[in-house]
């Protein structure tokens, strides 16, 4: 399920608009129980119990922790970031699935939840194929299916813990290679930034929290930013973290390291990513930006743009071999 260059690594949580999709943890218990002991949730699930009781919300979340732990399922809280509600959970094990508390219901959570777990599943995970179902009266769930791509692959009769009897389910499927073309049926700008890898002698990276009334508010990510007509990657990377920073950088003391390509929904970002452990200046948010120097441990309570999370990884394998950062 995970790659195995992926096992014994921090989990990196994931940032959409509104979310964070991170790791179960021990403290999620009781509001996990309150959202998941209703009926109508139950009645669209296969293994969901009705009543919940708090011992069913602490066994999942340890099943899911240990699940993580050695590789075979990723199961995941749904969080909105604005307020750290706890919402739901969205899983990729034998199928990929999803339920939130009905508080939640008809918002567009789950739409934003799935399409970046479904990105993730696809381009961290490696996954060739995804399968899932839901209920033929669930049609909230197939909506969010179809709309994400998924084709229809037949009827099945489901049984489920929290009924007797058995219901009819419709199967979906959605490979990578039909993810990819249709992304690529719909045209889209391209978009490019450039981002900088800042490493100072005791070994941490600085990131920066992206400010109220942008995109993504609250989110750390690496300090750059676009690139303007005409300017190299490096000239550009200078510019910006003069502007943002402070700081001033000299060409070459700027390392290619690696680079990300993402498909957002109206545009694809391709973001070069530049190794720097010497610069002029002190830091400091110029923009009114917060800043933090982090490990690649820290990293696993500090959600990321779905872009930076491979990106991030590749990283922290080059850092390995420097002796700068560890897996532990």
């Amino acid at each position: 399920m995970i790659p195995s260059d992926l096992i014994d690594r921090p989990f990196l949580p994931l940032a959409t608009e509104r979310l964070t999709l991170r790791p179960l943890q021990e403290s999620d218990a009781e509001i996990l129980t309150q959202l998941a002991n209703n009926q109508r949730i139950a009645e669209r699930l296969c293994r969901l119990p009705y009543p919940y009781l708090l011992k069913d919300g602490q066994d999942f979340i340890g099943y899911a922790q240990r699940s993580l732990k050695e590789g075979k399922f990723v199961i995941l809280a749904i969080v909105r970031r604005s307020d750290q509600q706890f919402m739901g959970v969205i899983s990729l094990e034998k199928e990929l699935g999803y339920w939130l508390g009905e508080p939640y219901w008809a918002q567009g959570y789950g739409t934003e939840a799935m399409r970046a777990f479904i990105h993730f599943c696809f381009h961290v995970l490696k996954q060739k194929e995804l399968i899932a179902s839901a209920l033929v009266s669930n049609t909230a769930s197939r909506r969010i299916f179809e709309k994400l791509g998924f084709k229809e692959t037949g009827h099945k009769k489901i049984s489920s813990i929290a009924w007797t009897g058995t219901r009819q389910s419709m199967g979906y499927a959605l490979s990578r290679h039909d993810f990819i073309s249709q992304y690529h049926a719909i045209e889209r700008p391209l978009v490019w930034v450039v981002a900088a890898v800042l490493i100072n002698k005791k070994g941490e990276m600085l990131i920066s929290e992206r400010p109220q009334g942008k995109s993504l508010p609250g989110v750390w990510e690496l300090p750059g930013g676009k690139m303007e007509i005409g300017e190299t990657p490096e000239k550009s990377l200078i510019r910006e973290l003069q502007e943002e920073l402070g700081i001033h950088v000299y060409e070459e003391d700027l390392e290619p390291l690696t680079f990300a390509s993402y498909r957002y929904d109206t545009f694809h970002m391709i973001m070069p990513l530049y190794l720097c452990q010497k610069w002029k200046g002190t830091p400091y948010g110029a923009e009114g930006q917060a800043l933090a120097w982090v490990t690649y441990t820290d990293l696993a309570a500090t959600p990321l743009p779905a872009a930076d999370i491979l990106p991030a990884h590749r990283l922290a394998d080059v850092l390995k071999e420097r002796g700068i950062w560890s897996f532990t």
